[in-house]
């Protein structure tokens, strides 16, 4: 079938738009467009509006089975209601199917941050094999899910269905509480803000009592590291809270931030963030310590551990601990 540049051309011509004036209207060269057709050039969701817009069509024409691969989404865009139409037309499938949301990542190859972000209309879920694979789970037919998600495009509420990425303050937006934060390709997020916190998808905003949410963040438990057989221990997908503003002391539950010492000094490590119990054994040397029996405990020289973040709160599946 036609890749996305092919479609894109003979629409044009059909229309009798010649690619200069087609650039003109879109905000993008000649030369652009020339690369855009021909396919050496990636096409955003932003993009793409716009040239169904010049086109007088509706997105879903643009788009095919086989050029899923050719649309790289963007964070925020113009086309941030498409998105979000998009993610509540997958939601609304998902549900009328009986599926969680992991259940939807775990049949689609994707992690559970990825379907949430696509869901919430963080992203379209065109840059990847997501969104033909989750339309064979739901049993949609691509170009269906794109014709369902524009009816929904007038009756869309973005200020109550869209996530918020945690460049934006909660007070900001009329939210209030502690993020509960997902990075969508590390077990833990790696990358942090001015303000000492983690990036990533805010999956949710979380209620505790005598918390200041200001100066605190939840991130979801990653693997089994911190599984006992007895307590205090830590499943997969349990909450932990952490404070950025109290200091750590031996022994605390700690989220940790290795430093760039430690990169350098092991070869290809993807461990770039870690949570742990945190020991302090001596003013060299600090001992990160799992709690399951089989890991052996990460002993570092002190200037190979960045920050610390003490644990306040664990939230288990059966609620707080």
């Amino acid at each position: 079938m036609n890749k996305i540049g092919d479609v894109i051309k003979k629409l044009r011509e059909e229309s009798g738009v010649t690619a200069k004036d087609l650039a003109q209207k879109i905000g993008l060269s000649a030369s652009q467009m020339s690369r855009l057709e021909s396919g050496q050039r990636r096409i955003n969701s932003e993009v793409l509006t716009r040239i169904a817009k010049a086109l007088g069509v509706a997105p879903s024409r643009l788009i095919d089975d086989s050029s899923g691969t050719d649309i790289r989404s963007l964070a925020q865009s113009a086309a941030a209601p498409f998105r979000a139409s998009i993610g509540k037309t997958i939601r609304s499938a998902r549900r009328q199917k009986h599926l969680t949301v992991e259940d939807l990542a775990r049949k689609t190859g994707v992690s559970r941050a990825y379907a949430i972000s696509v869901e919430e209309g963080r992203r379209s879920g065109l840059e990847s094999d997501f969104i033909r694979k989750a339309c064979r789970v739901l049993g949609l037919a691509p170009l269906d899910l794109i014709t369902l998600a524009e009816e929904k495009l007038d009756s869309i509420d973005l200020t109550q269905d869209m996530k918020l990425s945690t460049t934006t303050a909660p007070d900001d937006l009329g939210n209030s509480g502690i993020p509960l934060i997902q990075d969508e390709e590390h077990p833990y997020p790696v990358s942090f803000d001015s303000r000492n916190f983690p990036e990533g998808i805010i999956e949710d905003w979380l209620q505790i009592p005598g918390v200041d949410s200001s100066t605190s963040f939840a991130l979801r438990v990653s693997g089994d590291a911190m599984t006992s057989n007895s307590a205090p221990s830590f499943k997969s997908g349990d909450i932990v809270v952490f404070s950025t503003n109290i200091n750590i002391s031996n022994g605390d539950f700690a989220f940790v931030r290795l430093s760039k010492r430690f990169e350098s000094s092991v070869e290809k490590s993807e461990i770039r963030t870690v949570f742990c119990q945190y020991f302090c054994d001596s003013s060299e040397h600090l001992r990160l310590h799992f709690l399951r029996s089989e890991l052996p405990p990460l002993i570092l020289p002190a200037d190979h551990v960045g920050e610390a973040w003490v644990m306040t709160h664990h939230l288990s599946t059966f609620g707080p601990i």
